[in-house]
């Protein structure tokens, strides 16, 4: 069962990644993975044999049929789960990001608050919605009514009398163009996006619309040159100023089809650049205001 809630949880998980979270010994987690696959406990998503060296990276899981009417029968149907979003390879780096994040704030003594907690802090009326990590806004540079929707779901992390808060995550594949032509065309974009965020902590819609107390937005990206972009982006539209809120790493291995991803720790204890900021390491930053 603790195998089965981490994947309602998370949609998407590599098989050593699964093992960070459960422990026991790795020969008999393998086989065990493999048995509850073909009994059809498990399933695997058939998009990652795409990739050239699939056979030769850790399985990634998801809950099959029977684990699903489990789940569902004793945790209610209302879940939402990290990476039930889109394109395979993007929601498979998001699970990979979030978990990397939530491994490294287990190993560091950090409370992981993730969305069912975040969510019944949140006001009655976002606790209600069919859709509550979807926030409608109206901004003048984006005509017409938009939804900002982050890459996974929110959570907090906690330590002391200190929590900072995320609404998720972005993760970036180097498939999204910086500024198009027209911001106000329906497909995304990285400007898009930060024009979103940047209403967002404006209007304290963090507070508002989900009762959190601050927010960050970590943006993981697999080209540092793309990053340097953003970087750059972010500048322009903060008249030289940047956002505090705005966080950028490079990490290519959570988002390519090499070898396999492992869980990256560095999410939550190396440095995040911010455009016209000093670095802020997150594991530092919570512990020095607990």
């Amino acid at each position: 069962m603790a195998l089965f809630r981490l994947l309602s949880r998370y949609r998407y998980l590599p098989a050593n990644f699964l093992h960070a979270f459960l422990g026991g010994h790795a020969t008999y987690h393998r086989e065990r993975l493999t048995a509850l696959f073909h009994e059809g406990w498990l399933a695997k998503p058939t998009a990652q044999w795409e990739a050239y060296d699939a056979r030769y990276r850790p399985n990634v899981y998801e809950l099959g049929k029977r684990a699903r009417h489990v789940v569902t029968e004793r945790e209610g149907s209302k879940r939402f789960a990290v990476g039930s979003g889109g394109h395979f390879r993007h929601e498979l780096m998001v699970c990979q990001v979030v978990a990397s994040i939530e491994l490294a704030a287990r190993a560091a003594d950090v409370s992981f608050i993730d969305w069912p907690a975040v969510l019944s802090g949140a006001p009655a009326a976002t606790q209600a919605a069919d859709a509550p990590f979807s926030i409608p806004m109206i901004i003048a540079e984006l005509r017409g009514r938009r939804l900002l929707r982050a890459d996974g779901l929110p959570f907090c992390l906690h330590f002391g009398r200190r929590t900072f808060c995320f609404l998720g995550v972005e993760a970036d594949r180097h498939t999204e163009p910086l500024s198009p032509t027209d911001l106000n065309a329906r497909t995304s974009s990285i400007a898009q996006k930060i024009l979103q965020y940047r209403h967002f902590v404006r209007e304290r819609l963090f507070e508002r619309h989900l009762g959190m107390p601050n927010f960050l937005l970590p943006i993981i990206t697999v080209n540092e040159t793309h990053m340097r972009n953003m970087m750059d982006l972010a500048l322009r539209l903060s008249d030289g100023a940047g956002f505090k809120w705005l966080l950028f790493q490079c990490r290519p291995a959570l988002g390519t089809t090499g070898l396999g991803a492992t869980p990256e720790h560095q999410l939550l204890t190396a440095p995040w650049e911010r455009a016209g900021n000093p670095p802020l390491c997150i594991l530092d930053e919570i512990r020095a205001h607990a």
